[in-house]
């Protein structure tokens, strides 16, 4: 039975199989996504919501200038809700109008895929699980020095990190200290504080590692776990797509390793505890 309000919420993390769950979910026919993949509504006080002016222009487009066609779910109904959306920019954050956003999804499962969640606030944790006690939770977890290096190389390509940094770990260090690089990269902290602020609210996380290596058995049982029919596929693409996996990556150096793992060493330990599974591969990778 449809629930109201998003069935699930992603909180991320980001660099973690994100982006390909949100495209393994929107070309299944039993999923309504919004085409935001990323609404970052409940993480703002006084959500900007800048990113949803392109969808709008996008969708109003004629048909042969788009740069993606629409998904399965109608242009008005992707329409009214980016416009609705769109109208609370710079409003309070309210959980009741992000509930009522999802009435467009009709019978469908839909929901919010927002890597920057992974730093909600626990007041607003203790409010999704009063006000959405039906709503399905999932975390996608990567190694943390992997995921770190992973959005630093996509700075790096994107203009926004001086390479040169990499040159002296000294000063590597200095600069991920005074960029507090490391404040949403513990997912055993996200784990404990949904657990404490929302016990009853039904969790689940998924291993970056096994996206990578067992793509279509991850897909499984995400769909299971969301209520979805698994023998309906995902549309057109195939379980293993990852239109990222060709992007380059900055090469880390031993120096630069031990710098992280000064950080990182105790979190990878307790990683292996929590998430079992191929978390436990972590901790031989660096030979804790």
């Amino acid at each position: 039975m449809p629930v109201e309000g998003p069935d699930f919420i992603c909180i991320g993390m980001p660099k973690a199989g994100t982006s390909w769950l949100y495209e393994q979910l929107s070309g299944h026919p039993d999923f309504w996504m919004p085409r935001v993949k990323e609404l970052q509504y409940l993480n703002h006080r006084r959500p900007p919501l800048r990113h949803v002016d392109r969808h709008l222009r996008q969708i109003d487009r004629p048909a042969a200038q788009r740069e993606r066609p629409a998904k399965r779910a109608s242009d008005a109904a992707q329409r009214a809700f980016l416009a609705e959306i769109k109208a609370l920019a710079g409003q309070d954050m309210n959980i009741e109008r992000y509930v009522a956003l999802f009435r467009h999804k009709s019978t469908r499962i839909s929901g919010d895929i927002s890597p920057p969640y992974v730093s909600l606030r626990e007041d607003v944790i203790a409010e999704i699980a009063r006000r959405l006690p039906e709503v399905k939770i999932l975390l996608l977890v990567r190694e943390p020095i992997e995921r770190l290096w992973s959005g630093i190389s996509m700075n790096h390509r994107k203009g926004k990190f001086d390479a040169s940094v990499l040159e002296h770990p000294k000063r590597f260090e200095e600069y991920f200290l005074e960029a507090r690089l490391d404040d949403h990269l513990f997912p055993t902290r996200v784990l404990n504080r949904w657990r404490r602020m929302a016990p009853n609210v039904q969790f689940r996380s998924f291993l970056f590692d096994d996206i990578v290596a067992h793509a279509a058995g991850v897909r499984h049982d995400v769909l299971a776990f969301l209520g979805a029919d698994e023998e309906k596929g995902g549309g057109p693409l195939p379980p293993d797509y990852n239109r990222k996996a060709n992007a380059p990556k900055l090469p880390l150096s031993e120096g630069i390793k031990e710098v992280l793992l000064g950080h990182f060493a105790d979190e990878i330990r307790t990683c292996a505890e929590l998430f079992g599974g191929s978390a436990q591969q972590w901790v031989q990778r660096y030979e804790l």
